[in-house]
C-alpha cells in the first residue's frame, strides 16, 4: 500500500477537517495537563548555589576589600556580599538612579566590560571621612551631581576594588583589571545590550552611622569562558597550613635518593646471557667520546662525563635534561 495520498485522498482530507468530520489534534495543552510555558531568554536569577567558586571570590572580595577601604579612610567598615542576581542588562540600567557613581572597567583575558556602580550616599560618606568628617554626614542626594572632587574620590576608592578584584580573581583565572572611564547617567555606561544577561553582585559597607551599596556587574558573556571553573570549589594555597607544608619541604629536601650513572645499555637474548663468562666483551651501543645518562630514581635527570675527584671515581654534569626532547647545556 503506497503512503503517498492521492491529490483525491488530500482534498476529501481538507474537507472533512474544515466539516469537522476528521478530529485533529490542538496545540491547547488538555485538562490536567503538566505543560506549563517557559521562557528561555531568562535564566534563574539566583546564581550563588550553581557557581560555588563565583560565591568564595565575592566572599573574599568583601574580606580584601573592607580591609582596604578602612585603610583608605582610616576608620573602621564592614562589607558583605548581599546577593548575586542575573538579570538583564535593561532591567540593571533602570534599576539605577540618575545620577550615579559608575566607573568602567575592563578584566584582560576576559573579553568585555563590567560596571562598578556605587551608591551616592556612600560617595558623599566617602569625600566626607577623607577630608577630616565623621563619615556619617547626610545630604540629599536628589537631582545632586557629583562635583570632580567626589568623582575623583570616587574613582580612588573603585581602583582600590579592582586591585582587589584581579587579586581574588587571580587564582581561579588569571585577570588583570584596567579603568576605563567614569559616568553618572547609566544610559551611557552600555557595556550590554538591553536584552543581554548581567550578573550583578551586591555588597553592603557600613560606615559609622551610614550604610551604602556597591554594585559589581558582570555580563555573562564575559564570565562564560570560566563558568567550568566557577563551578568548581576553591581549592587556594592560602587556605593550606604553611607550616606544614614548611615542615613537609624540609623532610623531602633531607630525603636520599639513588643516583645512577649509567655507562650504556646493550639488548641481549636469554640464550647469549647464558653464554656469558669471564672475559666476555659486551657492546653497549654508545660511544666513549658519548656523555653518561645519569638517573635519579630511574628518571633521566643531567648527562655527564667520568672524571675523578680527590682519588675517587666521580662524574662531572655537563647537561641539565629538562624533559624528554629536550636538553640545557651547562
Amino acid at each position: 500500500m503506497s503512503e503517498i495520498l492521492s491529490q483525491d485522498e488530500v482534498d476529501a482530507l481538507l474537507r472533512g477537517v474544515s466539516k469537522g468530520e476528521v478530529e485533529t489534534e490542538t496545540d491547547q495543552p488538555g485538562k490536567g495537563s503538566r505543560v506549563t510555558p517557559y521562557d528561555f531568554t531568562r535564566h534563574e536569577k539566583k546564581i550563588c548555589g550553581r557557581l560555588p567558586m563565583l560565591d568564595t571570590i565575592n566572599r573574599k572580595f568583601s574580606q580584601l576589600f573592607r580591609n582596604t577601604f578602612s585603610g583608605m579612610l582610616q576608620k573602621a567598615a564592614n562589607m558583605r556580599v548581599v546577593s548575586t542576581d542575573i538579570v538583564k542588562f535593561d532591567e540593571f540600567q533602570r534599576s539605577l538612579p540618575v545620577p550615579s557613581s559608575l566607573h568602567i572597567f575592563r578584566m584582560e583575558s576576559l573579553r568585555g566590560q563590567g560596571v562598578i556602580a556605587i551608591e551616592s550616599k556612600l560617595v558623599f560618606a566617602v569625600v566626607d571621612a577623607i577630608f577630616g568628617g565623621t563619615g556619617s554626614w547626610e545630604t540629599k542626594i536628589t537631582g545632586r551631581d557629583f562635583s570632580a572632587i567626589e568623582i575623583r574620590m570616587a574613582k580612588k576608592v573603585v581602583l582600590g576594588a579592582l586591585e582587589d578584584l584581579e587579586k581574588v580573581w587571580n587564582p581561579v583565572h588569571a585577570v588583570s583589571t584596567n579603568y576605563v572611564r567614569a559616568e553618572v547617567d547609566p544610559r551611557f555606561a552600555a557595556i550590554a545590550s538591553p536584552t543581554d544577561t548581567v550578573l550583578a553582585t551586591l555588597f553592603e559597607i557600613e560606615l559609622g552611622n551610614i550604610s551604602g551599596s556597591i554594585t559589581i556587574c558582570l555580563p555573562y558573556t564575559v564570565i562564560e569562558p570560566v563558568i567550568p571553573k566557577l563551578k568548581t570549589q576553591f581549592q587556594s594555597e592560602k587556605t593550606v597550613d604553611q607550616a606544614w607544608v614548611r615542615r613537609l619541604r624540609t623532610k623531602l629536601l633531607q630525603t636520599e635518593v639513588e643516583m645512577v650513572a649509567e655507562l650504556g645499555i646493550a639488548d641481549i637474548t636469554p640464550r647469549r646471557l647464558f653464554e656469558f663468562e669471564p672475559g666476555d666483551t659486551i657492546m653497549l651501543g654508545s660511544d666513549i667520546t658519548d656523555p653518561l645518562s645519569m638517573k635519579v630514581e630511574g628518571i633521566p635527570k643531567f648527562k655527564g662525563f667520568p672524571s675523578v675527584s680527590r682519588g675517587a671515581k666521580a662524574i662531572r654534569v655537563t647537561e641539565i635534561v629538562e624533559r624528554e626532547g629536550q636538553i640545557h647545556a651547562g
